[in-house]
């Protein structure tokens, strides 16, 4: 499959922040951006002026900031960057007509994003609460010929937009999707006394799955597993597994071969790579994959 970027969507409370690191506009790592104190130290040496906020100014200063733009202030924005050697180059791209362009076209851009993750759940039984998902190569292909079944078609950018952000407009499926191989993920949060995890599908829509399939555990499996993982290896499959960073039966994570055939002896279609939800993948893997391959041409 080669090395691509994939869609991805996850659950809003796996991306949760603190409230003041948001306020605060805390960088990545340990660096503070900005910080908020209500008096003014002086140094330990000489007097001491203390300088007291008021209830409101500490409010304002420790609140959130609300940016509103409107035309008028773009406008002013924009006659003021002229004013300003070198700030101007770019001024044209950054019309008041151009801003409100990409604001309506990200809210539907935004729009469709939202519909297709739903469909993508409704489709393989996915929570929104509690899957996370992403998608890559023809597994992401699969996903755009299901929301284009489904009536959903991506809103293409404005000519404006594209020039505003220089970019030729292109898809967001553009060089994520194609390709013979694909790779699904599906994360799970902890739920109660579940402790969450994640699995991994890679396949080859060139090896179609049937209507009965087996897994065959590639730790544990014996004559069966070291023929199914060599299998893997020789193949399509096993450049695929190289290019997300590989598996071999001393890892920690479990993995499991799906075959053709109920006996496990058929021949492998596509391998799960799984974390902690060792049912899940069981009970599913199979049916997801037949699913995404019959999405597939």
């Amino acid at each position: 499959m080669g090395t691509c970027t994939a869609m991805t969507i996850v659950p809003a409370t796996a991306h949760s922040q603190t409230q003041s690191s948001v306020a605060l506009g805390k960088a990545a790592g340990n660096t503070s951006v900005a910080a908020v104190s209500t008096a003014a130290e002086a140094p330990a040496s000489g007097p001491v002026d203390t300088v007291t906020l008021s209830a409101e100014a500490q409010f304002m200063m420790s609140s959130p900031t609300k940016l509103s733009v409107t035309a008028e202030s773009l406008a002013q924005a924009a006659a003021a960057a002229k004013t300003v050697p070198g700030l101007d180059a770019d001024a044209d791209r950054f019309t008041p007509e151009a801003m409100a362009a990409h604001a309506e076209w990200r809210k539907t851009h935004t729009d469709y994003r939202s519909k297709v993750r739903d469909l993508v759940d409704q489709t393989f039984g996915l929570s929104a609460d509690r899957n996370g998902w992403a998608a890559g190569g023809a597994a992401l292909t699969a996903i755009k010929n299901l929301a284009e079944k489904n009536g959903l078609i991506e809103p293409e950018m404005p000519p404006a937009v594209a020039n505003t952000l220089q970019t030729a407009g292109e898809s967001m499926w553009t060089d994520k999707s194609g390709g013979t191989t694909g790779m699904f993920d599906i994360a799970f949060l902890p739920n109660g006394a579940e402790k969450g995890g994640n699995l991994r599908i890679l396949f080859d829509s060139a090896r179609k799955a049937g209507a009965d399939t087996a897994l065959v555990d590639l730790k544990r499996g014996g004559t069966n597993a070291q023929a199914a993982l060599s299998n893997i290896r020789a193949s399509a499959l096993g450049a695929s597994l190289d290019s997300v960073g590989g598996w071999t039966p001393g890892d920690a994570a479990n993995a499991y071969a799906i075959t053709n055939g109920k006996d496990g002896h058929g021949g492998v279609v596509g391998m799960v790579i799984v974390n902690g939800v060792d049912d899940d993948a069981k009970e599913r893997s199979a049916n997801i994959l037949r699913t995404l391959q019959g999405l597939i041409p």
